[in-house]
């Protein structure tokens, strides 16, 4: 009888997880497989919403390789990705190290910060009126100290610098630094001290080699954020002056929902799939996670 009870109580177990994970999969199947699946059919298709869409092969692709702006985009968003690198990527890294040399309360306060939550798309607005070039207050300071205004986002050679300086305030990725390095055992800095090690020796043994994980995962997470920008292009510049700003995602959004060439936008957005599909296999092949390697 007890192996009984056993077997029925496995099978309401595995009823109860399927009962679980079944809206979890069916919404899956509907908002990730079903629009990759009709992502890599449109794409071959001159789409029509309300009739039939006529095959095309690889007319759109043809279009798009013909199209300036596409290449435009691209590089556009290559220039971005390096610059929000450079400036916020590391400098998070850097903080997180700093701090943890801190007081208790100083790290405990700059965890508060961090937690707050801040609206991405009011913050954009906000810093949109700092940049505007008649009556912003970056302008203002300058004229103050004797400077000439900017044009700032109407600048072609300014715009895209513009655009990164708010990720610098914005996105404060150092919260999980700091938990990560908390989570290094403190006996490997007291043995490294014991052997006569310096604090810069200490940070590039032990701390460096032991947040290399969460380093290589953040870089890709990064590296596929800043790809998919379009938030602060739309809400700053939407794409100007001279498409120096418009990105791929952008593109794809004035092709598919503005000109209705959603053909033409969707293969741009099965080559952007590509892309990022290809960034992360060299990531996972180049940039070792495990900190014993």
């Amino acid at each position: 009888m007890a192996k009984v009870k056993g077997k029925k109580g496995k099978t309401d177990y595995n009823k109860t997880a399927v009962a679980f994970s079944l809206p979890a999969f069916i919404f899956q199947i509907f908002f990730g497989w079903l629009p990759l699946i009709m992502t890599f059919i449109v794409a071959f298709q001159k789409f029509y919403v309300f009739k039939p869409s006529p095959f095309v092969g690889l007319n759109n692709f043809t279009l798009l390789f013909n199209d300036p702006t596409f290449f435009t985009s691209f590089r556009n968003i290559a220039y971005y990705t390096a610059l929000n690198l450079g400036l916020t990527f590391i400098i998070p890294i850097l903080i997180a190290i700093l701090l943890m040399e801190m007081r208790k309360d100083i790290i405990r306060m700059m965890m508060i910060l961090w937690f707050i939550p801040v609206s991405g798309m009011a913050g954009l607005v906000i810093w949109k009126w700092f940049y505007n070039p008649y009556y912003g207050l970056f302008n203002v300071i300058l004229n103050t100290l004797g400077f000439p205004s900017l044009r700032w986002l109407n600048d072609p050679n300014l715009a895209m610098i513009c655009l990164v300086i708010p990720g610098l305030i914005m996105f404060a990725p150092g919260l999980i630094y700091i938990a990560s390095i908390q989570s290094i055992p403190e006996e490997f800095y007291e043995a490294a001290e014991l052997e006569g090690a310096r604090f810069f020796q200490k940070i590039w043994h032990i701390t460096l080699p032991r947040l290399r994980p969460i380093i290589a995962m953040m870089l890709i997470l990064a590296i596929i954020g800043n790809i998919q920008a379009f938030n602060s292009m739309k809400v700053m510049t939407a794409g100007g002056p001279a498409n120096t700003t418009i990105s791929p995602v952008m593109y794809i959004f004035n092709l598919a929902f503005e000109r209705y060439k959603m053909g033409i936008g969707t293969a741009m957005a099965m080559i952007l799939f590509f892309v990022v599909l290809t960034l992360i296999t060299i990531q996972r092949k180049f940039f070792k996670e495990n900190i014993d390697e």
